[in-house]
């Protein structure tokens, strides 16, 4: 009888895992990121966040989740990927969002960076602001 090879995975590294981050092409920019973050949840760190790129055909890209910390761990869930969203349609989503979960100005936060013309200007506005987790940077 023949001994079959067992074919070895290759592990891709944890940041091509991570469904949740958004990748930046070469000639894209980050837009909008949102973080609603209701009092009632506070004590958990929870959060909603909406996370946008600006692609190369001007359309957006948007990603959103829950966020929250459990005993001392940040937890992901409830991932929404939506490749290809005009502004307009990201405006009505936030504003929907607002609507829906009676959102208070104290419970969101809007992040604007397309004010910024480099992906490199966005990231270090992005690190003052202590809102980018550099270990998932490449």
């Amino acid at each position: 009888m023949k001994k079959q090879r067992k074919r070895k995975k290759i592990e891709e590294p944890h940041s091509e895992q991570d469904h949740y981050l958004i990748r930046i092409k070469k000639g894209e920019r980050l837009y909008k990121f949102y973080y609603f973050r209701p009092i009632a949840g506070r004590h958990y760190h929870f959060e909603y966040r909406i996370l946008t790129k600006v692609r190369i055909d001007e359309m957006l890209e948007m990603v959103s989740y829950n966020f929250k910390i459990e005993n001392g761990v940040p937890q992901k869930s409830s991932i929404t990927r939506v490749p290809s969203i005009s502004k307009e349609q990201l405006e009505e989503i936030v504003q929907n969002v607002v609507k829906k979960t009676n959102t208070s100005s104290d419970e969101f936060e809007e992040l604007d960076l397309s004010g910024f013309s480099t992906i490199d200007e966005q990231i270090e506005f992005l690190k003052r602001q202590d809102k980018v987790n550099t270990m998932y940077m490449m």
